[in-house]
């Protein structure tokens, strides 16, 4: 007598799932917002092909909401993103944003919590429900990112170790009375409160143009002199960085003090002292110089006047 064989269960499509469909709400149901989606891995392990997971989700998002996704939407430049967030689509469009590397290429690390770019990304979260951009940021674990910026998120997409090509989906939930990031936890999206394996293809192996957009990227930035994709600049005409890692470093740090102490506002009780003890490796006279400059007319570019909107 043979051995009764049964066949092997079928591989439920993403958009079956209810990862998809809680998602899905979000974008298109009474609240009508955006998402920020954290993809890391088990175990924190490399080569489990986050980018690719990265790139299908967000190839299959934006046929879902009719979104011509372009090159400039997959960076690893946290600078980048925040800048092509601001140029997306209002209410009426909802569309996707990639960004590859959060916390390795320089954005969003939590040992850099008091960085200003980090604020701007609070600031930024906030804002992106009621403009519809879902976020989807790769990391090898989420509890690298900044505890603020871990408390803003809405999903964690965790890819497991074996087999390479699945993840499993988790909304991100905060206790009633949590005061601080370290309190966030991660309910799993079905079945009950379980979750099951879902399955992504190979964008490497199937030659797709973002993926490799996204490689060139990082292949970029391993062989430059800084690790942070924020202070690559362009290339002159023999390929040589032109931004310097340092000069990136003070400017970064001119426009933070700037922008603590408001030499615009009379109100603001910061003294230079005070500016001088959360930027760190500067003086209060170093800070009351650069205020000095500013109110002279420098760095308005990376500072404007608010008085002159």
């Amino acid at each position: 007598m043979s051995a009764i064989t049964e066949d092997p269960p079928k591989r439920e499509h993403i958009t079956e799932t209810e990862f998809w469909n809680v998602l899905m709400h979000d974008v298109f149901g009474p609240r009508q917002g955006g998402a920020i989606i954290f993809v890391d891995a088990e175990n924190a392990r490399k080569g489990v092909a986050k980018t690719s997971c990265a790139v299908a989700l967000a190839r299959l998002f934006s046929r879902a909401f009719r979104y011509d996704l372009q090159f400039e939407d997959l960076t690893l430049s946290g600078a980048e993103y925040l800048k092509r967030y601001q140029e997306h689509p209002g209410q009426d469009q909802p569309s996707v944003l990639v960004l590859d590397e959060f916390v390795g290429a320089g954005a969003g690390d939590k040992r850099r919590a008091m960085a200003q770019q980090n604020v701007d990304f609070g600031r930024a979260w906030q804002l992106l429900r009621t403009k519809r951009v879902i976020t989807l940021a790769t990391l090898p674990d989420w509890n690298e990112a900044d505890k603020r910026l871990k408390k803003l998120a809405d999903y964690r997409v965790w890819l497991r170790e074996r087999p390479i090509g699945c993840f499993q989906g988790y909304k991100i939930t905060v206790p009633f009375n949590s005061n601080g990031g370290s309190a966030v936890r991660t309910k799993g999206l079905g079945p009950g409160d379980s979750t099951r394996k879902i399955h992504f293809p190979n964008m490497d192996a199937e030659g797709d143009p973002y993926y490799h957009h996204l490689t060139e990227k990082k292949d970029e930035l391993i062989h430059s002199s800084t690790w942070d994709a924020d202070v690559l600049g362009e290339d002159d005409d023999e390929g040589q960085q032109l931004v310097d890692p340092e000069e990136a470093k003070r400017r970064e740090a001119i426009r933070y003090a700037i922008r603590l102490y408001e030499p615009w506002n009379d109100d603001n009780d910061l003294s230079q002292d005070e500016v001088a003890g959360v930027v760190e490796d500067y003086s209060a006279s170093w800070v009351g110089n650069r205020v000095r400059e500013w109110r002279e007319g420098e760095y308005r570019d990376l500072v404007p006047d608010p008085r002159e909107d």
